[in-house]
């Protein structure tokens, strides 16, 4: 026998080592390919067999319906129809149908919610057919508490907005009970004062004429209508911004009326034109003030698109209101002639009217920064680093005397910021040699003069085109940071030149300090502060609305200026 060498034994072993492999790897190969035409025809199989359950599911429950609710069979027939591609259930769509449940026998419980999600109404339809209701919270069923539950149930929704209190905002109902009340004691006022007018008008007096009594109800038209359309030009844009304060400023106008009517009667014949003219006109500019202010409340109220219906149900308020104030001020003017009865208590329901009035717009917590909320704020921010909510804020708002006077951080006055109405007066200042600085913020312009002795120094705002709500917030939070930063005589501290790092320019007679871009970097203004919006937006404010502007807005576009040809 012949010897076998290493090498020929090493070659050989390699040989059919490689033989082996090949076949162990075709035979691996072969068996995936088996595997994967196994699943394959176990999926085809699945999915036939379910497909063909659930048309065998849909057949049962059509012929069940048919046999008992054949209206129902025809709607789930339709229904396989339009949707013949979805044979499978909806996964999108995780609530239950009413068909389906019915079809398998099962009582379906319905829940009626109302815009907000809040339960209203709660039935029992059970799979024979019968509909029964459900109550929500265990109440007496008794006859009396079922009457009274309908009577109330009547009375507020002839009175409040569907949903309440879901659909309105939380200070709804303090507000509408306070003006509820105001306006009952108004229509008692306008009754005394009517009277008051008939006589003054020459009722009842022979001396009289039809043509003077015409001739001045003539008069107090005319000038009711040149006072709609002069307050409605001057005073338009501010109403908005300060919904609260022309709210109780429409009825100081309305009860100074009534007070010139009630005197009507012992003046003169010129005396009685005046007073009843300048009455009509103070009735005038309430009815633009108040009709201008509730609907900016109004907005504020509405919570969920119901500003119509809310508008409505506020007009049937002071419709019952106005109807029992009739019944009553018809009593107290067949009661009370005697002039000074009748004056001590006029006084007595001006007074009841006027402070019902402040109390309802003062329970009013606007989410909207206008002038006075920007300054309550960001005072508040400068002075603590704390972001104050709404209600906190309504809290300290002046409702009838409030001037955009900056402090700075030790409580002094030193500043008056204000949006300019036009560029020229951006640059204006009440010298015209006085140092006049300006500093480019974001989406704005701030124009700052220097400043005088005994005066507060003026800062006026432009905001650029296309420039954001928030701008407008971020503008005003900017000078008051600057008027904070000021010394006690408005003189400018060192981190005010750090923030203005201003580049002299003189032209016609006049300084000009260039401050750039609010550009130093050693110095970190908190009215650019990620941490201020984000406080803002967590304690609900509405950053998104500005009504800081009370006039006509001015928006600057500012480009290179070219060279004019030769």
């Amino acid at each position: 026998m012949r010897a076998t060498s290493p090498l020929q034994l090493t070659t050989f072993l390699l040989h059919h080592s490689r033989q082996t492999w090949h076949t162990l790897h075709t035979s691996l190969s072969c068996s995936s390919h088996l595997i994967w035409v196994f699943l394959f025809s176990h999926h085809i199989v699945v999915s036939s067999f379910l497909l063909f359950e659930t048309a065998f599911q849909r057949a049962f429950l059509f012929l069940n319906l048919q046999a008992r609710h054949p209206f129902q069979a025809y709607c789930y027939a339709c229904k396989l129809q339009v949707n013949k591609t979805a044979m499978l259930p909806d996964e999108d769509d995780p609530m239950e149908k009413i068909t389906d449940l019915l079809a398998w026998g099962n009582d379906v419980e319905i829940v009626e919610l109302d815009k907000s999600g809040h339960p209203q109404q709660q039935w029992l339809h059970a799979h024979d057919g019968h509909i029964l209701p459900i109550q929500l919270k265990k109440t007496s069923n008794g006859l009396f508490s079922r009457s009274l539950r309908e009577w109330r149930k009547a009375v507020m929704d002839s009175f409040l907005p569907v949903g309440f209190p879901h659909s309105v905002s939380k200070d709804y109902l303090a507000y509408q009970m306070f003006d509820s009340l105001q306006a009952f004691f108004s229509t008692i006022s306008s009754l005394l004062a009517n009277r008051a007018l008939l006589q003054g008008l020459g009722v009842g007096d022979a001396s009289s004429s039809a043509t003077f009594a015409l001739l001045l109800t003539i008069m107090k038209d005319a000038m009711s209508r040149i006072a709609t359309i002069v307050f409605a030009h001057r005073f338009g844009l501010r109403i908005e911004p300060d919904a609260k304060r022309y709210r109780f400023l429409a009825d100081v106008f309305n009860d100074s009326a009534f007070f010139l009517e009630l005197y009507s009667p012992y003046l003169g014949s010129w005396g009685k034109v005046i007073a009843l003219s300048t009455g009509q006109a103070l009735r005038a500019l309430c009815g633009v003030a108040a009709g201008a202010s509730k609907a900016a409340l109004s907005v504020h109220f509405a919570k969920h698109d119901n500003l119509a219906e809310l508008n409505a149900k506020e007009a049937s308020q002071e419709t019952a209101v106005g109807l029992v104030g009739l019944l009553v001020g018809t009593l107290v003017v067949k009661m009370i002639e005697d002039h000074s009865s009748v004056v001590i208590l006029m006084i007595l329901l001006v007074i009841a009217h006027l402070a019902t009035n402040y109390l309802g717009v003062r329970s009013v917590c606007m989410a909207t920064l206008n002038r006075q909320r920007a300054t309550i704020v960001f005072e508040e921010y400068l002075r603590s680093g704390k972001v104050l909510t709404p209600e906190q804020v309504a809290e300290r708002e002046n409702i009838i005397f409030w001037n955009p006077i900056m402090r700075n951080l030790h409580g002094k006055k030193v500043a008056q910021v204000e949006f300019a109405e036009s560029y020229s007066h951006a640059l204006s200042c009440s010298d015209p040699h006085d140092k006049l600085i300006i500093v480019d913020g974001i989406n704005h312009t701030r124009f700052i003069c220097s400043r005088v002795p005994g005066r507060v120094t003026p800062i006026k705002l432009l905001l650029w085109a296309g420039a954001q709500p928030i701008d407008a917030i971020r503008a005003w939070f900017a000078a008051m940071e600057v008027a904070w930063l000021m010394g006690d005589n408005g003189a400018y501290t060192q981190k005010l030149d750090q923030m203005f790092c201003d580049a002299g320019v003189e032209g016609n007679g006049r300084k000009f300090s260039i401050a750039g871009r609010d550009r130093d970097s050693d110095f970190e203004p908190k009215f650019n502060s990620p941490g201020l919006w984000a406080k803002l937006a967590a304690q609900g404010w509405d950053v998104e609305t500005q009504s800081l502007e009370t006039k006509a807005p001015v928006r600057l576009q500012i480009r290179r200026a070219r060279a004019k040809n030769a």
